[in-house]
């Protein structure tokens, strides 16, 4: 064989085990846009508020539930869907929302109030219908009218009931011994005062 000839013969064979090994790594890899950056499966990302774990901020005792229908800005609905409370599973259950009291606008035979609509909207825009919601029972499990009492959390980890008042769109209403966030929630409603916000503005103070 040939100098010439000697050349091209290993020259093949280089080329030849070049090509084997990258058919190997690519067997091993696999196609690269299978993986995520964070080295995880592209559908594996959970959504903020699914699932069992909670987002920061969110008491590890609440009950996890989906929102089913806003009433109104101080009442729910929800779908109770897993064991982990005192609200049955298996079907949507009223929430009367604890320490708060939005305007009127849907009770029979009264008038809609001023900035009711503006809470309804606020509770739609807040706690989506088929959004993760969380939520807390106080000392008493129910009021009079069999509906559940209840602090809510939203599937972002904020405090509804805290928000609700801040924005001035309810008023802080305490009953004893529902008094968990009183404080808090008080506190709310006096910085919503200050800044006349919601029901403190002068929209709603001088139709009073």
């Amino acid at each position: 064989m040939g100098r010439k000839s000697k050349i091209l013969y290993w020259l093949g064979v280089v080329l030849v085990l070049v090509a084997a090994r990258t058919g190997a790594a690519g067997e091993l890899l696999g196609p690269v846009d299978s993986v995520s950056k964070t080295g995880s499966s592209a559908g594996s990302v959970r959504p903020a508020g699914i699932g069992p774990n909670r987002p920061a901020g969110v008491p590890a005792e609440t009950q996890e539930g989906r929102v089913a229908r806003i009433v109104d800005g101080d009442t729910i609905r929800v779908a109770i869907d897993r064991p982990g409370g005192s609200v049955p599973v298996g079907r949507d259950h009223r929430i009367r929302i604890l320490q708060i009291d939005t305007p009127e606008t849907v009770r029979p035979n009264y008038p809609v109030q001023c900035a009711g609509q503006d809470a309804t909207a606020f509770a739609r825009a807040e706690l989506p219908v088929g959004s993760t919601v969380y939520l807390l029972a106080d000392r008493e499990d129910k009021d009079r009218f069999g509906r559940y009492l209840r602090y809510v959390w939203d599937f972002e980890g904020e405090f509804y009931n805290e928000k609700a008042v801040a924005r001035g769109l309810a008023r802080a209403v305490v009953y004893p011994p529902n008094e968990l966030y009183a404080v808090r929630i008080r506190k709310a409603e006096a910085a919503a005062n200050r800044d006349r916000r919601g029901l403190w503005g002068e929209a709603c103070t001088g139709a009073q």
